[in-house]
């Protein structure tokens, strides 16, 4: 995904807030002092978001913390080269969900189960805890849990009679035909085969009921689900004519959206901020619907304790920290993105300093992502994305038939997950 439009840049459910992590301060004896490394990734808003709250825990444990910032297209490669060569250069590793499973089969994070008492799991929302949970061991905590909501424009459904967001596959071409109208589309179906049509056509098949793998690891691509979802985008394309032709990608659709030609747009939560200004209040956040149960595929970015730390008890330390009620309320505040605990976000619609439409975001984001299921836990997902796209570009460029195109992703994925 692109760095700047991606779920890599930038929720869960509220509820009573549950022992917060900050309930007694850091003790130096604990976090043992010294000092250490961490990985982010260069430009993003943890990096930023960290980088300025950083002499917080210094003061709360003694411990000096120095950042890394990585590129995003060389942010994994030197996360796995520093882990192959035991190098030990960094501590703490900013960690997107996909890496999860092979980092922790391949032992370059440790379980941090132990720093969760049973009071910080219910804080967190069980999709939360699913996201960052491989083989029975909790292998990071998580910062930001999130998937694409339904962005919808009130002003042009309310023109055409009706109210959003879609509740269903139905509502939303329903919706989506009666947006479209001169220059205006009702909906945008990405087709440029990569990571973001993926997502897309993994959420899709949630929706539809399924998913590309079942419990067991096994896929599930020539299913049933796979050919509603795959009908159903398009079905929008080339039979209603609410969404337009071509090879589109993310910034197509974010374009749209931000010029007013779009009615609904199922993108991530960093959206939001940009659409302030130019929409107004002419757009809300809602669920994506489904077939037979809404929400989109979840994802999360995290942080993860270095199998190879010089220090593990404060890398420890830091990864409790970070994703304490209180920093996550702040990364909340700051960015007006997702918080993956409850009390986080109990103190969000609390502050009377944040605006009651910032707050209705988040709150939206909560919901969506509440209603999702986590990715596949499992090390091949990135290879079984690149299946997933070439079945929606083939699909939506009309160069494969649905038939073919769920013959060949079974296929592909069988021979991914017995390699």
């Amino acid at each position: 995904m692109t760095r700047k439009t991606s779920r890599r840049r930038f929720l869960t459910q509220g509820g009573a807030a549950a022992g917060l992590y900050l309930a007694k301060p850091f003790r130096r004896a604990w976090a043992a002092g010294g000092q250490i490394t961490i990985g982010t990734e260069a430009g993003s808003p943890y990096d930023t978001f960290y980088r300025k709250h950083a002499p917080e825990f210094t003061a709360a444990t003694g411990v000096a913390v120095t950042f890394n910032a990585i590129p995003h297209d060389s942010i994994r490669q030197q996360f796995v080269q520093d882990a192959l060569s035991q190098a030990g250069g960094f501590d703490v590793y900013i960690a997107d969900q996909v890496w999860l499973p092979e980092f922790y089969e391949k032992g370059f994070i440790t379980d941090v189960s132990n720093q969760l008492s049973d009071a910080d799991r219910a804080d967190f929302s069980n999709t939360a805890i699913e996201t960052v949970s491989y083989k029975g061991a909790i292998v990071a905590l998580p910062i930001m849990v999130h998937n694409c909501a339904m962005y919808y424009r009130k002003d042009l459904l309310g023109a055409a009679g009706l109210s959003g967001p879609p509740k269903s596959w139905d509502a939303y071409r329903q919706m989506a035909k009666a947006t479209t109208k001169g220059d205006v589309w009702g909906t945008m179906i990405l087709s440029k085969q990569g990571i973001e049509a993926a997502t897309r056509l993994n959420s899709f098949y949630q929706q539809a009921g399924g998913d590309v793998l079942d419990k067991d690891g096994h896929p599930t691509i020539d299913t049933e689900a796979g050919r509603a979802a795959l009908d159903f985008m398009s079905s929008m394309v080339f039979s209603d004519k609410a969404a337009p032709e071509g090879v589109l990608e993310l910034p197509d659709m974010q374009g749209a959206w931000l010029d007013a030609k779009l009615a609904l747009a199922p993108v991530w939560p960093y959206l939001y901020s940009l659409s302030k200004k130019p929409l107004g209040d002419r757009f809300a956040i809602g669920t994506a619907p489904g077939l037979k149960r809404p929400g989109g595929t979840v994802y999360s970015w995290g942080f993860a304790a270095a199998a190879g730390s010089k220090n593990p008890e404060a890398a420890a330390a830091w990864v409790k920290w970070a994703t304490s009620t209180e920093q996550l309320y702040n990364f909340g505040k700051e960015w007006l993105n997702p918080v993956p605990r409850k009390s986080a976000l109990d103190k969000i619609n609390a502050d009377p300093s944040i605006a009651a439409d910032d707050k209705a975001a988040i709150e939206g984001f909560a919901a969506s992502a509440a209603a999702g299921i986590s990715m596949p836990m499992v090390p091949q997902y990135s290879q079984l994305l690149d299946v997933l796209g070439i079945m929606q570009s083939g699909v939506m460029s009309k160069s494969m038939t649905i038939d073919a195109a769920l013959k060949d992703g079974q296929s592909r994925a069988e021979a991914i997950m017995k390699a």
